[in-house]
């Protein structure tokens, strides 16, 4: 969270999409903010497809081929007939940097506010074709690129969940369904990017969903199997770190959580595991 108090949902947004397309992580490599060039220009994510002849069940990956270009923009950022024409403009550049044909790639943009002028200028001014093919996800028909745009809200709860649920109004059930998958996976990110912003863009929601019971044990669960605890107590052995410094440190950690530092924050600062910092929430 900067100074203005807004969330940066981009690096949750990587992670996401690879928990969405996680059975497939055998068959594509995941590049954030790939860069298109020396200069600033760089898309969100680059999903690269190694093998041709795998297809993608997944329904956000249907329309996948050799690179996949992926926009993203955070619950309040709209999308305007400019930012689509520079995410176009996106495979017209990685097309003549990596010498691939234009016909293998795709353009994915993933939003939260329908974009509905733009629809209407790509239907009325370019003469395009917007199929809603349902559970938000529409196919952009007529383009020199295939393009899909996925309205998260929209999104499947059952198929999409990771992406549906990237925002700061969840419900309890939403925020105790989403960490009940996200245990299920073996974290992508050692420091649960994804986790971290969720529970930052919606705390009253994890502090009523903790209450609940089930939520220590869901990470006392990821952290037994995942070997955390024992790294916790090498660490601290290590340090020389008596237990009394333990509850000191967590002291602090809990008192800058209350003041609404985000856990990564307060991590870095105590210098106490991100999991640990978490549980304290």
């Amino acid at each position: 969270m900067d100074e203005n108090g807004k969330i940066h949902w981009h690096d949750a947004f990587f992670e996401a999409l690879q928990l969405e397309l996680y059975q497939y992580r055998d068959f594509l490599t995941f590049q954030s903010e790939h860069r298109l060039s020396e200069e600033a220009l760089k898309m969100d994510v680059l999903v690269i497809k190694k093998d041709k002849d795998v297809y993608i069940e997944k329904n956000i990956g249907q329309i996948f081929k050799g690179a996949n270009i992926f926009e993203y923009k955070s619950e309040t950022d709209s999308f305007s007939r400019w930012d689509y024409n520079k995410v176009l403009g996106y495979a017209f550049l990685y097309s003549a940097f990596e010498r691939m044909p234009i016909t293998d790639i795709t353009v994915t943009i993933a939003l939260t506010i329908y974009p509905r002028e733009l629809i209407k200028t790509l239907e009325n001014e370019r003469g395009l074709r917007v199929n809603d093919l349902g559970n938000g996800i529409y196919y952009v028909n007529g383009e020199v690129v295939p393009i899909q745009i996925l309205e998260s809200k929209r999104l499947s709860p059952d198929s999409n969940l990771f992406l549906r649920n990237l925002r700061s109004n969840l419900s309890a059930d939403d925020m105790l369904k989403t960490l009940r998958l996200y245990n299920a996976y073996k974290p992508i990110d050692d420091r649960m990017v994804y986790l971290d912003r969720l529970i930052k863009a919606n705390i009253d929601v994890f502090k009523e969903v903790k209450q609940m019971g089930a939520l220590k044990e869901l990470f006392m669960q990821t952290a037994e199997e995942s070997g955390w605890l024992e790294q916790d107590r090498v660490l601290y052995r290590t340090q020389g770190i008596t237990q009394g410094r333990i509850q000191g440190i967590e002291e602090v950690a809990k008192a800058m959580l209350t003041r609404g530092y985000s856990a990564e924050e307060v991590a870095e600062t105590t210098k106490l595991p991100l999991k640990t910092v978490i549980n304290l929430l």
